[in-house]
């Protein structure tokens, strides 16, 4: 996998740099080889496109009493609109999400 394999949402960096701020002693340590990812793969936008699948996928989970967070709801949408996978450890959050591809990352 390059670089160019890989997007993350603009959700998933907003949730990159709050962590980062939370903890600027650890971010200090790895703030260039953030940087460097960073600048090296593709940053999806949230658009009326995302916009309208995460209403899609939020009526259908609650629907089914199975609702996810706000911002894994924005995450999974902007996946499923890019026929992307999500990769993540918090698979219970995801796998809600009907026709969503999910992998943890930490069993692969």
């Amino acid at each position: 996998m390059t670089p160019s394999d890989v997007f993350i949402s603009a959700i998933t960096l907003m949730e990159i740099n709050y962590g980062m701020l939370l903890n600027p002693e650890r971010t200090a340590k790895i703030r260039l080889v953030m940087e460097d990812f960073l600048d090296s793969i593709t940053i999806l936008p949230l658009r009326e496109r995302e916009a309208n699948e995460a209403a899609k996928i939020r009526t259908i989970l609650k629907a089914q009493g199975t609702p996810i967070g706000a911002y894994d709801l924005l995450i999974a949408a902007t996946a499923k609109v890019h026929y992307l996978t999500v990769v993540t450890s918090n698979v219970k959050e995801f796998e809600r999400v009907p026709e969503l591809n999910v992998v943890n990352w930490r069993t692969k």
